[in-house]
């Protein structure tokens, strides 16, 4: 696109995209890739990849379609269905978030960064990210005179002059609105951790329990991986927006990273949620449905943390093929999976 827009549908003028009253755009459950969906007369459902459809109709990259296609894949990180008319959603457009935050993670933001001007004044600066310590320190009275200070000295710094102190009241606001959403997300993950705890404690409920045992083991183990991977974020994230005058002389580029990185959690964040909403109502005991619960959960980690060896190894197993059989490429082993691999 030439300019910024904050809002455009989809509005697709290819007669493939008009021809039928039910479709719309999907990530597909196996491979990722979007798919266009349609439902036939006879009420029957077609999933074609996106980029097969483009191909076959010939839809030139270019052209008004082509150019709407190719912000279709990236929306669908962000919404779970698309259709035809729809309005795209906003990180596609303008790089802003289609999702809100609500007060309490701005105060946190707000809160984490000024106390960074307050240590970074003080000669020695510290990032806090804990939100009960950040609440403690910000209401305490001295605590505001200094960020009120602060904002005089960091004027004077950046060269704008004590008289325009506001411009810094103001870039600090913008720099906490971006990181209120990091906010959010941090305390999303936490339901990671909450699945955890409780998977720690079925690993105790089934300890006499072989088979189960196993499978909660398993379960444990990748886990510990994807927590390792999120902390890995969040340590980047905070490493990188941790010398608040850096990033305030640099507010362009740091908002642009804080945004891509606030897309790739939020989208790796999305596809728990059906997780964290079964987990969040599970007492753990045994049950048929821990169980199950257990194995679903397994069946989601395994193809995003278990190593590929092993993955190939265990869907061979898994799906009902030998685990002899050789394939000639990746395409003939992924027809020999389908209708049998996992859906994630």
């Amino acid at each position: 696109m030439t300019k910024q827009i904050r809002e455009r549908k989809l509005d697709l003028q290819h007669k493939i995209f008009r021809t039928f009253d039910e479709c719309h755009f999907q990530k597909s459950d196996i491979s990722r890739e979007s798919l266009f969906v349609l439902k036939m007369s006879e009420g029957s459902t077609v999933s074609l990849p996106l980029n097969a459809v483009c191909k076959e109709f010939g839809i030139d990259e270019d052209s008004n379609d082509g150019e709407l296609i190719g912000l279709v894949d990236k929306a669908l990180d962000f919404i779970n269905v698309l259709r035809p008319g729809d309005d795209l959603p906003l990180e596609v457009l303008t790089g802003e978030a289609s999702w809100a935050v609500d007060n309490n993670h701005r105060q946190i933001a707000y809160n984490r960064v000024t106390m960074q001007l307050v240590t970074w004044m003080s000669g020695s600066e510290e990032l806090i990210t804990d939100p009960e310590k950040l609440m403690q320190i910000a209401e305490d009275p001295a605590t505001k005179r200094k960020i009120n200070d602060a904002f005089d000295e960091v004027a004077e710094k950046l060269g704008m002059g004590k008289e325009n102190r506001e411009e810094v009241i103001n870039l600090v606001h913008q720099v906490a609105d971006e990181l209120a959403y990091i906010e959010t997300l941090r305390e999303k993950y936490r339901l990671v951790q909450m699945v955890n705890n409780k998977l720690q404690e079925l690993r105790r409920i089934y300890a006499h329990e072989k088979g189960v045992l196993e499978t909660v083991t398993q379960v444990i183990r990748l886990i510990d991986d994807a927590m390792k991977q999120f902390e890995a974020s969040f340590d980047e994230i905070d490493a990188n927006t941790g010398e608040i005058m850096s990033v305030l002389r640099n507010f362009t580029t740091q908002r642009q990273y804080i945004r891509t990185k606030r897309d790739d959690l939020f989208r790796r964040l999305r596809a728990w949620e059906p997780l964290f909403e079964r987990w969040s109502a599970l007492t753990p005991e045994r049950d048929p449905e821990t169980v199950k619960l257990v194995r679903d959960t397994y069946q989601f980690l395994a193809p995003r943390f278990m190593k590929v060896k092993q993955w190939l190894m265990m869907t061979k197993v898994q799906d009902g093929i030998a685990s002899g059989q050789n394939f000639r490429d990746e395409k003939e082993r992924m027809n020999a999976l389908k209708g049998k691999m996992m859906q994630w």
